[in-house]
Formats: structure tokens, C-alpha cells, sequence
């Protein structure tokens, strides 16, 4: 395979990487010996210094233990971001759990869904979530035989005396040894479920060695701004239940031995505070953080220039927006694509040899990436002409979860199958231009939302669109775009179709726009198209 991305790797990135295959507990521990004094979680006016935490990690390790835990098995953490929660990750990796990260925002019947299919038997949750766990637990079709409740500062915990544990009550007779249980770095670390919005959520089987990868990836790409990597200062702001905010925070760190400032509640605002009395200088944001941000009315006189590197990721960001984020910080944004099953990121924009606006970059080391005709998924496209994304990595599962069905179709001869419909040019940078499923079949041609998108974000009223097929008596599907429109604007349908026929060919032209104040949003930002088509279809009945 011609890997002509290497040639715009920034200084120092190499190729490939000698990987030291050590579980994930072994990094904690070593920088835990070499710096105890220095801070591992920053919140607010607290922090906590990587000795304390690592006591406090492995009485909860203990206290686990000795409710029966056998190693390997499945225990769920439910929370917004909270210090607890990287805690219990690094408790969790010292006794070799199977981590579930679970979404606190999910209904009862989501949840019976991941903790029934996971077989979880312990399950950590934020307080005002707990009602969630004990009524789907009471429910049965689960596993789940110890709820321990974190406090965040409310009285939930209280309506549950008898159900519940309290995690202090929990880990108070916890040792402060290290547990004398052998993990191998092949061994199951984490089952990070799909997002769900396409169909039942699945469990992605990510190891030892998955998240020790990219990790190493992680640091070796976005080293250069600092003197050294344990100068990063991470900002937590993704929720760290999802694997963007995961990988891009805690798992990064595992390597590089820096701060972590966790946040909760990505507001303006509180990022904001946060940037002001934190200086964090990497920074994981999604489009929606950067808008807020831009037009926070204090951001020019905030603290925003100690930001040194950033990603962006989850859904497309607009150049206006790259722009002036970057004008403000002087920063720079690398755009990234990846997914749960690759333990997060697999192609990012280089920081400094080349950039293309609008792409997710070229592959990360020791990544490979093919695009691939949709039809068959065997025949190479010509450079620039779409097909399915299609991926080879050490941070790749090894399989989905009890589920060799959905297996064998996303993994075929050890290339993982994303969905995503990309463009590659001769360079190797790559540009999604959207989900197999999200293409729209119009009069025989194929027509991709992305696409469209793309155009509108072009159009100087437009702060957001999102399109999706809707039935057409005629051609079978046609675009519906979904507008929002910047403050103070106005625009009619017509405007934006005359744009749309500018840039694109007359069949590919929504021929229905909606102007809406806000999109329906995945909790990391994506827009949720299933949503709108679901909304489409109560429309007609």
C-alpha cells in the first residue's frame, strides 16, 4: 500500500511505534511513584495529586473485591464528569473489569439494553441518576447486584436507604495495597457501546492494548507544542463516558503524565472559567464548544491563548468558526475522525505541515486506510472518488461483544467495515462525506447529506444545517435541509435552494427546507438525522 500521508507527518512523529505492551494500570502506577506530589485531577478549587488518587483507586479496588468481583467481570459507570469517575477507571484497570461507560442521560429501557447485554454487575452512579439503575434493576432482565452511588451534592441517594451503597460507605474499609491480580495487556478493558442512534447499541470489545495504541498515538501526534508531554494540561470537557472525551483526556494522559482539569457542564461559561482559572493548554472540543466560546463576550480579554493544541471532532466545523478560534487562541485545531470501535481516533490533520479544512486528515501511525466501492467492499477507488472507509489499527476491536453476527459484517479480513462514506486524495487526506445509510437514492443517483451540508455552511446566514432523504412519489427520496439561521438573520426556501444550485448538480438541490432554532444532538454533538427522519414520518402519519 503507497502510505504517501507519511510524507506530511509533523517533526518527530514517527511511522510506527514500538508499543511497550504494558496494561493500562502499569502507566498509572509508574507515574504515580515518579510524581506523587504532582496534580493528576484539577476541578474547580480542588485537585487531587496522583498519590492520592492512586490510594484512592485501589482502596476502591479492594472494596470491589471484596464483594465477590471476579476479574473480567462487568461493571458500569454512570456519571457526568466528576473526579470519581477517573477514580473508578483507574480502579477498575488495577483488578482487570470489563469498564461499561454508560450514558447517565439514558432511559430505562436503554439501560436495561447495555447492562442486560454486558451481564454488568456492579454499577457506580451519580446520584441523581440512581432511581434510573434501582428501577431497572427491580425490573430483572439484568445482572446487576451492587449499586454504589456518588455524590454530587443532592439527596437522591437518600430516597434508596437499603438499595444503595454510598461510595464513601463503600470504600471505607478498602486497603491501600496495590491488588496482587495479574493483568495481561491483551486482557478486556473496556466495553464501549455504540452510540445507538442506527440501531441497538453494541459492545466494543477494546483491551489492554487497544488503549495503550492509541494513546501512544495521542501523544506522539500532539507533542510537538511542549516541551515535553507531561507539561500537558488536558481539559475534560467531552464526557468522559464517551470515548472521544475518554480517549482525549484521561487515556491520553496514561502516557503523558500531565494534568487533567475535569469539567462539568461544557457551557460557555463554565469553559470559560475553567480556561481563566486553570490554563489548560489541550483542549478536546466539539463544533458547539467553539461556536459558544467565540461568541462568549468575554473571550477577549479571557485566558484563551494558553490553549496550545486542540482536536475537533464528532461532526463538521465550520471554517468561520476554525477561523476565529484560532484568531482568538492561536491554537490549532486539528480535525479528527474516528469511532468506538477504533478506541477513538485513526486520522487527524497534522498540526503543522498541512492542513486541509473540511477533512479528518490523513491516517495516524501504524493506521491503515482504504476507501473501498459499496457495492462489494473489496475494490480500491480511485483517489477523490467516494466509497467505504475501511481501516486496519492496533487500536481496533477484536469484535463486538457476544455478537459474532454484527462482527463478521464490520470486520473482514482483519479490515474493519466503518459505514462512513469518505473520499481519499493522492495525498492520503481523507473527507467523510457521510454514513452508508445516510445516503439518499435519488432517480438512481446516489446523493450524500454531507454534502450538502458542506454548501450551506458556505452560505453567510446560515450557523447550521442538516439534511436527510425524505419519501418522494417521483424519484423514490428527496433532500429535506433542515436550517438554522445565524442571530438577527432572515432567509426563505428559495434562497437556499438558488445557494445549493450553485455548488451542486440539479438532482442533489433539497427540494424541502425547514428553518428550525435547534437541532435534535448526540450527547458528543453529532446531529442525529434519525431523529429528524423520525420526525418526518409523524409528520405524514
Amino acid at each position: 500500500m503507497d502510505r504517501a500521508w507519511y510524507n506530511f507527518y509533523d517533526k518527530g512523529v514517527p511511522h510506527s511505534i514500538d508499543y511497550p505492551h504494558k496494561p493500562m494500570k502499569d502507566y498509572f502506577n509508574e507515574w504515580a511513584d515518579k510524581n506523587p506530589d504532582k496534580a493528576y485531577l484539577i476541578w474547580d478549587d480542588q485537585q487531587l495529586t496522583y498519590a492520592q488518587a492512586n490510594t484512592l483507586a485501589r482502596k476502591t479496588a479492594h472494596a470491589i473485591l471484596s464483594i465477590g468481583y471476579q476479574k473480567g467481570d462487568r461493571i458500569a459507570l454512570m456519571s457526568t464528569n466528576l473526579p470519581e469517575y477517573v477514580i473508578l477507571l483507574q480502579a477498575c484497570y488495577k483488578i482487570g473489569a470489563a469498564i461499561v461507560p454508560t450514558n447517565p442521560m439514558y432511559t430505562i429501557p436503554e439501560l436495561t439494553h447495555q447492562f442486560s447485554d454486558s451481564e454488568t454487575s456492579i454499577v457506580f452512579v451519580e446520584d441523581r441518576f440512581a432511581g434510573k439503575v434501582v428501577e431497572t434493576k427491580k425490573k430483572g432482565k439484568n445482572q446487576i447486584k451492587t449499586i454504589v452511588v456518588l455524590d454530587s451534592h443532592t439527596d437522591a441517594s437518600q430516597d434508596f436507604a437499603g438499595e444503595v451503597l454510598t461510595y464513601e460507605e463503600f470504600i471505607a474499609s478498602g486497603a491501600e495495597a496495590e491488588p496482587d491480580i495479574p493483568i495481561n495487556f491483551e486482557d478486556l478493558a473496556m466495553l464501549q457501546y455504540t452510540g445507538g442512534t442506527t440501531g441497538l447499541s453494541k459492545g466494543c470489545m477494546l483491551s489492554n492494548a487497544n488503549l495503550e495504541a492509541i494513546a501512544w498515538q495521542d501523544v506522539h501526534w500532539f507533542k510537538a507544542p511542549y516541551d515535553k508531554p507531561e507539561d500537558m494540561r488536558i481539559m475534560a470537557a467531552m464526557p468522559l463516558y464517551h470515548i472521544y472525551g475518554f480517549n482525549t483526556s484521561v487515556n491520553i494522559n496514561m502516557v503523558a503524565g500531565g494534568n487533567i482539569i475535569v469539567v462539568n457542564g461544557p457551557t460557555p461559561d463554565n469553559l470559560l472559567f475553567n480556561i481563566n482559572k486553570h490554563e489548560p493548554n489541550f483542549f478536546a472540543a466539539v463544533p458547539a464548544m467553539i461556536y459558544g466560546l467565540n461568541q462568549h463576550p468575554d473571550i477577549g480579554s479571557s485566558k484563551i491563548k494558553k490553549i496550545k493544541a486542540m482536536i475537533c471532532g464528532s461532526s463538521p466545523l465550520a471554517v468561520e468558526g476554525l477561523n476565529r478560534f484560532e484568531q482568538l487562541s492561536g491554537a490549532v485545531i486539528t480535525e479528527g475522525y474516528g469511532l468506538s470501535e477504533t478506541s477513538n481516533v485513526i486520522t487527524c490533520n497534522p498540526m503543522y505541515t498541512k492542513r486541509i479544512i473540511g477533512s479528518v486528515g490523513i491516517p495516524w501511525p501504524d493506521v491503515d486506510i482504504r476507501i473501498v466501492d459499496l457495492e462489494n467492499g473489496t475494490k480500491d477507488m480511485p483517489a477523490g472518488e467516494p466509497g467505504e472507509l475501511i481501516a486496519k489499527g492496533p487500536q481496533n476491536m477484536k469484535s463486538y461483544w457476544k455478537n459474532p453476527e454484527e462482527t463478521a459484517n464490520a470486520i473482514r479480513d482483519g479490515w474493519l467495515y466503518t459505514g462512513d462514506i469518505a473520499t481519499m486524495d493522492a495525498d492520503g487526506f481523507i473527507t467523510i462525506v457521510d454514513r452508508k445509510k445516510d445516503m439518499i437514492l435519488c432517480s438512481g443517483f446516489n446523493v450524500f447529506c454531507r454534502e450538502i451540508d458542506e454548501v450551506l455552511y458556505t452560505h453567510p446566514k446560515v450557523l447550521d444545517a442538516c439534511t436527510i432523504g425524505i419519501p418522494d412519489p417521483k424519484r423514490g427520496e428527496t433532500p429535506k435541509v433542515f436550517v438554522i439561521l445565524k442571530p438577527g438573520e432572515t432567509m426563505t426556501a428559495d434562497e437556499v435552494k438558488l445557494h445549493c444550485r450553485e455548488s451542486l448538480a440539479p438532482y442533489k438541490v433539497p427540494t424541502h427546507v425547514e428553518f428550525i432554532d435547534e437541532l435534535p444532538r448526540t450527547n458528543v454533538g453529532k446531529p442525529m438525522r434519525n431523529e429528524l427522519r423520525k420526525r418526518e414520518m409523524a409528520k405524514r402519519g
